[in-house]
């Protein structure tokens, strides 16, 4: 018994192509709108961060139950006011969405592409592996 491995592993042949060929270049001219968005989910996180701390100040200036606790009154208003923040955050959002895009221009755009030509199936590629050396 040897702790040989069966096979050696050998790296995968790199295929050089002969023949080199000039890549062509294509550049393609459109219109297109430019505008900034604003980021819905900032909006509706930032509004409901604001709710929970809105929250903290109204449970703070009205006097609570003995029977329950701050926190658990702060706790569940706390949710009505992510709820409420979220939803102002997200009025906002759309708000912002209209104003800017009024503010929308039309510009000109060009694309430029490079294509290569794929190798003729005639043309035999030479093949290098690592450890072999181009002796003629």
């Amino acid at each position: 018994m040897t702790n040989a491995p069966d096979d050696q592993q050998r790296p995968e042949p790199v295929v050089e192509p002969s023949v080199e060929r000039p890549a062509e270049s294509i550049v393609e001219r459109d219109e297109v709108t430019v505008r900034r968005a604003p980021k819905v989910p900032v909006f509706l996180i930032m509004g409901a961060a604001l709710g929970v701390v809105v929250s903290l100040i109204v449970t703070s200036l009205f006097p609570f139950d003995s029977g329950e606790g701050v926190a658990q009154t702060y706790g569940y208003i706390s949710l009505w006011g992510l709820t409420i923040g979220g939803a102002v955050g997200c009025v906002v959002a759309i708000i912002a969405e209209r104003v800017t895009s009024r503010g929308a221009k039309r510009v000109q755009v060009e694309r430029e592409r490079l294509e290569v030509p794929v190798a003729e199936p005639d043309a035999v590629p030479r093949q290098v592996t690592d450890g072999e050396s181009d002796r003629a």
